[in-house]
């Protein structure tokens, strides 16, 4: 019989925290003032952007779930695990700078850290587990155009 794990409850639930937050701080900046931006031809469209950020919530979810519970004997799981959260409060916190605060600047900064901790967890998971940590690559490019994105809000405006 399996043995059902808390993990499988805290760390999609972590996840949920972190996307209703994020959600949130964004609909406060859509009151108008993202709107009247001036934005790149290329920017992605609204609900795009909300299809890649489940995608990639339900991906981050995997692999947290898969680096807990296969590796949990690692060097480094918690160091690993601090990174996960480190990142999480990133991810949740940029968009309160970003929609919220109505600061580009400091948004793109904010995003550096945020894509510096993914492409830390992808070298750090990867000696455990090659798949898992590549699991982490779309999540990271993913932030890369966003954090693109940021930077040419942030010069345009």
């Amino acid at each position: 019989m399996m043995k059902i794990k808390l993990n499988y409850f805290t760390v999609p639930l972590v996840t949920i925290a972190v996307a209703v937050s994020g959600s949130y701080f964004t609909s406060l900046g859509l009151n108008g003032w993202y709107d009247q931006l001036s934005k790149p031809g290329w920017t992605p469209g609204g609900g795009f952007i909300g299809a890649m950020w489940t995608f990639l919530y339900i991906l981050v979810t995997i692999v947290v779930l898969g680096f807990v519970n296969r590796h949990r004997q690692a060097g480094r799981y918690s160091i690993i695990i601090a990174f996960f959260i480190v990142n999480a409060v990133l991810n949740a916190t940029w968009s309160l700078i970003f929609f919220s605060m109505n600061l580009t600047g400091l948004a793109l900064l904010w995003i550096i850290l945020l894509n510096l901790t993914i492409i830390y967890l992808i070298i750090l998971i990867w000696p455990y587990s090659k798949l898992l940590a590549a699991g982490l690559i779309p999540y990271a490019a993913w932030v890369s155009v966003a954090g693109t994105l940021n930077y040419m809000i942030w010069v345009m405006n």
